[in-house]
């Protein structure tokens, strides 16, 4: 069996070998940083696709996976997006959405500190592995559900009435 590539990469600790199996294993098509810091992805939705990237943070034993909008609104429209973004928020669990007040940039964010759990969990690689993989999926899944309002609003639908109609469709549950 020849070697992974992504596997090869890995220059660091435990989270960064623990996202490297978890991308390999689950098939992501993900490239990993030159520096050994993390990878970018493609990720393909329901509605669109989006970039993605996943920081290992072996020296602060954290990990961070950001989903990337790739909806550009017009500086006008960065009040409405906050506010969506805002309301987003108010129900999540595991996910955070950001908004760059100077850049207009959107993003998901999900993450864990490893640093203060007891060594053994950043040991065990299923135990990581898992973690991992969860906090990945779910900020894809999170993304993908609310992409198509990131996409109304910045076009000038009403960010209240957009929540609205994401969170009352049955097939988004």
């Amino acid at each position: 069996m020849s070697p992974d590539p992504v596997a090869e990469d890995v220059r660091h600790g435990p989270v960064q070998r623990a996202a490297a199996r978890v991308y390999e294993k689950g098939g992501w098509p993900v490239t990993a940083l030159e520096d050994g810091t993390g990878f970018t992805m493609e990720v393909e939705g329901t509605d669109g696709s989006w970039s993605a990237l996943a920081i290992t943070d072996d020296d602060a034993d954290r990990f961070v996976f950001y989903s990337l909008s790739p909806v550009d609104p017009a500086p006008e429209r960065w009040p409405a997006m906050a506010e969506l973004l805002h309301r987003i928020n108010h129900g999540l669990v595991a996910a955070t959405f950001e908004f760059d007040h100077d850049t207009g940039e959107a993003r998901l964010r999900t993450g864990i500190e490893l640093i203060t759990l007891p060594r053994q969990v950043i040991e065990d690689d299923d135990l990581l592995d898992a973690i991992l993989n969860d906090l990945s999926a779910a900020n894809v899944e999170v993304f993908d559900r609310y992409l198509t309002g990131l996409v109304a609003v910045s076009l000038g639908a009403d960010p209240a009435e957009v929540v609205a109609a994401i969170e009352a469709d049955p097939e988004d549950d």
